[in-house]
Protein backbone atom coordinates (compact mmCIF):
# COMPACT_ATOMS: atom_id res chain seq x y z
CA UNK A 1 0.00 0.00 0.00
CA UNK A 2 1.44 3.38 -0.99
CA UNK A 3 1.23 6.42 1.21
CA UNK A 4 -1.08 9.20 0.02
CA UNK A 5 0.49 12.57 -0.63
CA UNK A 6 -1.47 15.44 0.86
CA UNK A 7 -0.92 19.14 0.27
CA UNK A 8 -0.74 21.60 3.16
CA UNK A 9 -4.27 22.69 2.32
CA UNK A 10 -5.49 19.09 2.46
CA UNK A 11 -3.81 18.66 5.86
CA UNK A 12 -5.44 21.87 7.10
CA UNK A 13 -8.82 20.57 5.95
CA UNK A 14 -8.24 17.20 7.65
CA UNK A 15 -7.18 18.90 10.87
CA UNK A 16 -10.20 21.21 10.80
CA UNK A 17 -12.43 18.18 10.21
CA UNK A 18 -10.75 16.36 13.12
CA UNK A 19 -11.19 19.32 15.46
CA UNK A 20 -14.91 19.44 14.66
CA UNK A 21 -15.37 15.66 14.89
CA UNK A 22 -15.24 15.15 18.67
CA UNK A 23 -13.37 11.90 17.95
CA UNK A 24 -10.13 10.81 19.51
CA UNK A 25 -7.17 11.22 17.20
CA UNK A 26 -6.88 7.45 16.85
CA UNK A 27 -10.58 7.06 15.99
CA UNK A 28 -10.33 9.87 13.44
CA UNK A 29 -7.12 8.66 11.77
CA UNK A 30 -7.64 4.90 11.67
CA UNK A 31 -10.55 4.71 9.17
CA UNK A 32 -8.74 7.20 6.92
CA UNK A 33 -5.57 5.14 6.86
CA UNK A 34 -3.55 7.91 8.52
CA UNK A 35 -0.82 7.09 11.01
CA UNK A 36 -1.88 8.82 14.24
CA UNK A 37 1.69 9.80 15.18
CA UNK A 38 2.27 11.31 11.73
CA UNK A 39 -1.05 13.17 12.02
CA UNK A 40 0.17 14.67 15.32
CA UNK A 41 3.43 15.68 13.71
CA UNK A 42 1.72 17.40 10.75
CA UNK A 43 -0.77 19.10 13.08
CA UNK A 44 2.06 20.47 15.24
CA UNK A 45 4.01 21.65 12.17
CA UNK A 46 1.01 23.50 10.77
CA UNK A 47 0.28 25.02 14.17
CA UNK A 48 3.89 26.28 14.41
CA UNK A 49 3.65 27.70 10.87
CA UNK A 50 0.44 29.48 11.79
CA UNK A 51 2.08 30.93 14.91
CA UNK A 52 5.11 32.05 12.88
CA UNK A 53 2.83 33.73 10.35
CA UNK A 54 0.46 35.10 12.99
CA UNK A 55 -1.75 37.86 11.63
CA UNK A 56 -3.86 38.09 14.79
CA UNK A 57 -6.34 35.54 13.49
CA UNK A 58 -8.49 33.98 16.17
CA UNK A 59 -11.06 31.22 16.10
CA UNK A 60 -13.49 30.71 18.96
CA UNK A 61 -16.22 28.16 19.50
CA UNK A 62 -18.29 29.06 22.57
CA UNK A 63 -18.50 26.11 25.00
CA UNK A 64 -21.32 27.39 27.19
CA UNK A 65 -24.48 25.29 27.09
CA UNK A 66 -26.49 28.51 26.86
CA UNK A 67 -24.32 30.05 24.15
CA UNK A 68 -25.56 30.01 20.58
CA UNK A 69 -23.94 27.34 18.48
CA UNK A 70 -21.71 29.65 16.46
CA UNK A 71 -18.17 29.82 15.18
CA UNK A 72 -16.44 33.18 15.54
CA UNK A 73 -13.58 34.18 13.25
CA UNK A 74 -11.58 37.27 14.15
CA UNK A 75 -8.92 38.97 12.05
CA UNK A 76 -7.75 42.20 13.60
CA UNK A 77 -10.86 44.28 14.23
CA UNK A 78 -13.04 42.22 11.87
CA UNK A 79 -15.26 39.49 13.26
CA UNK A 80 -17.31 36.94 11.33
CA UNK A 81 -19.88 34.82 13.17
CA UNK A 82 -21.00 31.62 11.43
CA UNK A 83 -23.34 28.81 12.42
CA UNK A 84 -21.48 25.87 13.92
CA UNK A 85 -22.98 23.70 11.21
CA UNK A 86 -20.78 25.36 8.57
CA UNK A 87 -18.52 22.94 6.69
CA UNK A 88 -14.89 22.80 7.93
CA UNK A 89 -13.80 22.78 4.27
CA UNK A 90 -15.70 26.00 3.65
CA UNK A 91 -14.04 27.63 6.67
CA UNK A 92 -10.61 26.38 5.53
CA UNK A 93 -11.22 27.82 2.04
CA UNK A 94 -12.37 31.13 3.54
CA UNK A 95 -9.24 31.34 5.70
CA UNK A 96 -7.09 30.52 2.69
CA UNK A 97 -8.74 33.24 0.60
CA UNK A 98 -8.41 35.79 3.40
CA UNK A 99 -4.72 35.02 3.82
CA UNK A 100 -3.86 35.79 0.17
Amino acid sequence: MSRAYRTREQWRELIAEFEQSNLSQKDFCEPRGINSAYFSQRRAELRREAEDNDTSFALAVPQSATAQQTLQLRLGQTELVLPLSVSPRWVAQLVKELST
